[in-house]
């Protein structure tokens, strides 16, 4: 048993290193930007993300600023 131990410790030390693909989880070399392979289908699902999370932090601050505008004319 403790020889297999030994074994999975050296192993783990010969892998390089690495990063995986944030939709497929395909493994990718460090300097890969941004984090996705070279797959199509992970390069239009990763677009789809970046457009969705770009929308949220618009609305994140939008509705707000529109909430203290509302707030402020009724108050007037």
């Amino acid at each position: 048993m403790g020889g297999t131990v030994s074994q999975n410790r050296k192993s783990r030390n010969t892998l390089t290193p690495h990063r995986h693909c944030t939709v497929c989880w395909t493994p990718i070399p460090l300097d890969r930007d941004p984090a996705i392979c070279r797959e199509e289908a992970c390069a239009v699902t990763q677009s789809k993300r970046e457009a969705s999370r770009k929308r949220f932090t618009i609305m994140l601050y939008l509705f707000p600023a529109i909430a203290l505008v509302l707030a402020f004319l009724s108050a007037m």
